[in-house]
């Protein structure tokens, strides 16, 4: 199923595409830089030169060809594997590629560590440093187009990683045109420059967390979008171990009468994910919130529907987004893309099993000792 969401005559109009299918996300994404005339800005967690990462280099390569400005930021442990074959295939005089946090051993990326007084601090800098990464997911054609939402720049997402099945991965991708699209490239500046400008303290329609004051705004902001709520707050996410202030929110909204449900994955790509996640379940159910698994696609989706507005990004329900990780998310309150996200929540119902209080009771207790002991390390989750 994909959204009845219409591209309008000018790409200077507001637009929104929801996009669920990775083939439809990355050939329109190909397509787009293809067509681009001026500049290209292009921001992963994750970029293999796999199947799908040789496309977006060659359509890059062609791009340079025609004179486009491109700017690359990636992740350095997300794209460890392949950042300096990125760096030799494209950094030129108009290809500049940045890695976030590159591997440890590129000390001078962590110059407070180096500069602390006591080596206990420069320690907890550098581990500090290391932890935090760069989880976000943007691309900008000619600042008039934008492309974000969970989809990395891998062919994994086209097959499951456990079993080798022809499945796709459950994603959730986003294009945008219009007046957004501009201050995206403002927050984009602002992480590219490793600084924060006024410009995101103004905007309500989207999340971004680069900087401390943004990421408590953003955390804040969230809380109070979920406390507002009066009718629904439907949730699709990959790695739920929600902070206790996430969780909070969420019981009161239930206990109020707001219809929250939560849709998370059976299997992962992390795999003991699943059950740190599973220790919420009796605190979630115990207050009328319903809990699914998800048992058809390798679910990797970041989405929300809150009432009449949709919350699509790279933003987990987890301890990393919300302290560690930069992630961007962006809030729709059009009716098409509303509708769209409800029905592919309902038809993904349909593939998933409720959990009650007697699925967890029936756990092993060796599965429910696990689950547990994973807790102490949810803050790094």
């Amino acid at each position: 199923m994909e959204t009845k969401v219409k591209f309008k005559s000018s790409q200077s109009q507001n637009s929104e595409l929801i996009v669920f299918d990775p083939n439809l996300y990355f050939n329109s994404l190909l397509a787009d830089i293809d067509q681009a005339e001026n500049s290209i800005v292009l921001e992963s967690y994750i970029f293999q030169v796999d199947q799908i990462g040789r496309k977006v280099i060659a359509a890059l390569q062609s791009a340079l060809q025609r004179g486009i400005k491109i700017r690359i930021l990636i992740d350095g442990i997300g794209s460890s594997r392949d950042a300096d074959l990125i760096v030799k295939q494209l950094e030129s005089e108009d290809c500049l590629v940045r890695i976030f946090h590159p591997l440890p051993w590129d000390f001078a990326a962590y110059r407070r560590a180096l500069i602390a007084e006591h080596s206990y601090n420069r320690l907890f800098y550098l581990l500090g440093a290391m932890n935090r990464r760069n989880h976000r997911k943007l691309c900008l054609i000619d600042n008039r187009i934008a492309w974000l939402g969970s989809f990395n720049i891998t062919a994994a997402h086209f097959n499951h990683v456990l079993d080798n099945s022809a499945g796709n991965w459950h994603d959730t991708g986003l294009r945008l045109t219009g007046d957004l699209v501009l201050d995206l490239k403002a927050n984009f500046e602002e992480v590219w420059q490793r600084k924060t400008a006024s410009v995101t303290k103004r905007t309500t329609r989207f999340l971004s967390n680069h900087s401390i004051q943004t990421r408590i705004a953003r955390n804040q902001r969230l809380i109070t979008i979920l406390k507002k709520a009066k009718k629904r707050i439907w949730i699709t996410n990959a790695y739920f171990n929600p902070s206790i202030r996430l969780l909070s929110a969420l019981k009161k909204s239930a206990k109020r009468g707001v219809d929250v449900r939560i849709l998370v994955p059976s299997h992962s790509d992390v795999i003991l994910f699943p059950l740190l996640s599973r220790t919420y379940y009796a605190d979630l159910l115990n207050v009328g919130i319903k809990v699914f698994e998800y048992r058809s696609k390798l679910l990797h989706s970041k989405t929300m529907l809150i009432d009449h507005q949709v919350l699509v990004g790279s933003t987990n329900l987890n301890y990393r987004s919300f302290f560690h990780d930069l992630e961007l998310d962006a809030l729709l309150t059009s009716k098409e893309s509303v509708l769209c996200l409800q029905q592919k929540y309902e038809q993904d119902l349909k593939n998933s099993v409720e959990i009650t209080l007697d699925h967890w009771r029936n756990h092993s207790w060796l599965i429910k000792l696990i689950g547990g002991f994973s807790r102490f390390f949810r803050y790094w989750s």
